[in-house]
């Protein structure tokens, strides 16, 4: 039997190296599979609190208790939200599934819009309010006329819809958002959450399937 040479044993070790350094955490395989992991761990999570996460919420887009459940983690100036808008009103226009926003503003301008989208569920109209926040651009600069937005999207005159804007209880509706994008490990909008997978950026049309599991 021919004894491994100076140069079999030096490959050998090269191999060995090159497995540690792929498979440590800062390595390639060993980022991927810690990716992996973060991700089952996220996915189980949302298997045991998207019933109690979605239970009361207003910011609902579709229709019927049956239909499965995404979650988007949006923000109304997000580009990418924004051109997601249409892909997701497909998704729910089929009754493929029901979308939960979770408002996630990463600015002042984009979190007085939440504040108009959250202060319009009261007033049942959250789905025109959200159609029209991420459709124009009449609120994302200067100052803006909150009370004639709500009545462009059929806010009834008379409602507590601009002291809702200002709320101690709106401002502790966003905390408990952003408290949720925490706990389900999401650092960027968008980010669609199922029980089967998590998609980052934006939506495109077979994304639902993937969500969905089919």
């Amino acid at each position: 039997m021919k004894r491994p040479g100076i140069q079999d044993i030096g490959l050998a070790v090269c191999f060995v190296l090159l497995a540690v350094i792929a498979f440590r955490p800062s390595g390639v395989v060993g980022g991927r599979l810690r990716e992996w992991k973060d991700e089952r761990q996220v996915l189980s999570l949302y298997r045991e609190e998207w019933k109690q996460a979605a239970a009361g919420r207003g910011s609902v887009l579709g229709s019927g208790d049956a239909a499965p459940a995404i979650f988007e983690f949006s923000d109304y100036l997000c580009p990418f939200c924004r051109s997601s808008h249409e892909v997701v009103n497909g998704w729910t226009a089929s009754g493929e599934a029901r979308v939960v926003l979770v408002h996630v503003p990463l600015s002042d301008r984009s979190a007085a819009a939440a504040r108009a989208a959250i202060c319009a569920e009261a007033e049942g109209v959250f789905p025109r309010m959200h159609d029209h926040l991420m459709t124009n651009e009449d609120w994302k600069a200067g100052d803006v006329d909150w009370e004639s937005i709500a009545a462009a999207v059929d806010v009834p005159a008379g409602t507590s819809f601009n002291r809702c804007l200002h709320s101690a209880a709106t401002a502790e509706r966003l905390t408990r958002d952003a408290a949720l994008a925490v706990r389900w490990r999401v650092t960027a909008t968008p980010t669609f959450v199922s029980k089967h997978a998590r998609i980052v950026g934006a939506a495109s049309e077979t994304d639902a399937k993937t969500l969905l599991g089919r």
